[in-house]
């Protein structure tokens, strides 16, 4: 796992909470805490379209490709960040 991914999980998850939300104060580093906001911010304008009638599998397949077009992020941040992004349109 890379620091991103630990960074991505620790603010969403923030120290294993059942639902995923924002937690800036969990990634102390600044600079990483930046790349990790930078990411939410640009999933954050991202919305379901006809697609997502499974919105886990919609929210996964976004993730995937929206970092596979910008970013190095593992799996640990992808599942973080699917997990946010489903959880954003519940």
């Amino acid at each position: 796992m890379t620091s991103l991914d630990t960074a991505l999980t620790a603010y969403i998850w923030a120290d294993g909470s059942a639902v995923p939300g924002r937690h800036p104060e969990s990634v102390p580093d600044r600079a990483l805490r930046a790349r990790v906001e930078g990411l939410i911010e640009r999933m954050d304008a991202v919305t379901p379209g006809a697609d997502a009638t499974d919105l886990a599998a919609w929210a996964d397949r976004t993730v995937r490709a929206f970092v596979a077009e910008r970013d190095h992020v593992g799996e640990a941040g992808i599942r973080a960040l699917s997990a946010l992004l489903s959880w954003t349109w519940r």
